[in-house]
């Protein structure tokens, strides 16, 4: 009995132990007061839901391929217009918690905080384990960050990082990119 309970308590402390971010009297995960998401990595050759291509073709701006931008979660974009949404070209700041999610990740190299573009939204429909209004893993936000060059998992060597997130304003260059966006 004792090594059933002893196996138990081991389980439970592998599968929330990386987890840094915890609860708040209103239930919102949050780590040194500002709120937390989930990340993932994707390789998306469109143009994504902020138009941010050549218009009458679906492929990306190179920058939209190699830059740090990201397909926050549906609830991200504060209503139901995905396409050409609220939070199309805002730009958040992610500051990994140094946790992650078990069995999806590993922990981030370093805690420095990265500046990312919204170019493009992650569903609910096909993506409800990280992208759902409160995720699998108990995360009300998700950040899908594109990694077609490798800028996220080599580069910064995240891997479904845990992170803190706070909308902040876009660099000059971010904001000339977007200019170039059908959503602008």
């Amino acid at each position: 009995m004792r090594i059933s309970v002893a196996c138990l308590m081991l389980f439970f402390i592998g599968v929330w132990g990386e987890q840094k971010c915890t609860r708040d009297g209103n239930g919102v995960l949050r780590y040194n007061g500002r709120p937390c998401a989930s990340t993932t990595r994707y390789d998306d050759g469109r143009r994504g839901a902020c138009g941010c291509g050549p218009r009458n073709s679906d492929t990306p701006f190179g920058w939209n391929l190699a830059d740090y931008v990201t397909a926050p979660s549906q609830n991200f974009f504060r209503g139901d217009n995905l396409w050409c949404g609220a939070a199309c070209g805002s730009c958040v700041k992610l500051t990994p918690t140094g946790g992650f999610v078990p069995w999806e990740g590993r922990a981030p190299r370093n805690t420095n905080s990265v500046t990312f573009m919204v170019t493009n939204v992650c569903p609910v429909v096909g993506n409800w384990k990280w992208c759902s209004s409160r995720n699998s893993y108990g995360y009300d936000v998700h950040f899908d960050l594109q990694n077609n060059i490798g800028q996220i998992s080599n580069g910064l060597g995240w891997d479904n990082v845990e992170v803190t997130w706070e909308n902040v304003p876009c660099s000059q260059d971010q904001i000339n990119k977007y200019r170039q966006c059908e959503c602008r």
